[in-house]
């Protein structure tokens, strides 16, 4: 088995800045609807200058959003990588999809709504001292497995944070005008709780299958070398 600790703490911290650079992005939001309230019901009462400096703001945090998410997902995916490797050594039941959907599952549209949940589901079920019998293998028992609640709670969060916003945003963000600046502003301060939620979710599922994993480990896992 391979090491995990590291890359499951990595993971951990990625998802706190993830979720402190969508709270400080929130603040510059809830100021945008206010400015582009102004600007929608009484266009000369607003202050150019306050509305350019959030314009600023607002394009720099859309940038450092982009920017961390990328990170935090790449590193989610190594150590998603290597959870499944340590999964599969610890029992010889097999997973329901291959290995090479740990990645591909989530970039391919339409399987990626839920593919991932259930190699998520898989890698959980595998890992948890108890959750299977390991002998002999069965194998359509992760078909009929339990499923965690965490696991179900965080893909829900996940799927209204993502694929719901993102058909609401094409939705109402529709031409270049401050009305639509200001509907795509009140849709981000809709699901910024759901995003939030899910990355804390996220934190929890890896901390807790890291811990399945080196609770079932026959010895301490060493660092990789």
């Amino acid at each position: 088995m391979q090491p995990v600790r590291a890359l499951a703490v990595a993971t951990t911290v990625l998802l706190g800045v993830t979720t402190l650079v969508d709270l400080l992005a929130l603040v510059v939001t809830v100021e945008r609807i206010s400015l582009l309230s102004g600007l929608v019901d009484a266009p000369y009462t607003i202050d150019a200058g306050a509305l350019e400096a959030n314009d600023d703001a607002y394009a720099f945090f859309g940038t450092a959003q982009s920017g961390v998410y990328i990170l935090t997902g790449i590193t989610f995916l190594i150590w998603l990588t290597r959870a499944r490797s340590n999964a599969e050594a610890l029992t010889a039941i097999e997973h329901r999809r291959d290995s090479k959907w740990v990645v591909l599952g989530w970039l391919l549209p339409v399987v990626n709504l839920w593919f991932p949940k259930q190699i998520v589901d898989d890698i959980w079920a595998t890992s948890k001292p108890g959750h299977l019998p390991v002998n002999p293998p069965h194998p359509g028992a992760l078909r009929s497995a339990p499923r965690s609640w965490l696991v179900r709670a965080w893909w829900l969060t996940w799927l209204i944070s993502t694929f719901v916003s993102l058909i609401v945003y094409r939705v109402v963000a529709r031409g270049e005008s401050p009305i639509s600046d200001l509907m795509t502003a009140r849709t981000e301060l809709l699901f910024a709780a759901p995003s939030a939620i899910s990355a804390v979710l996220a934190a929890l599922i890896v901390m807790r299958i890291t811990r399945f994993q080196e609770d079932r480990s026959p010895a301490p896992l060493a660092p990789a070398a």
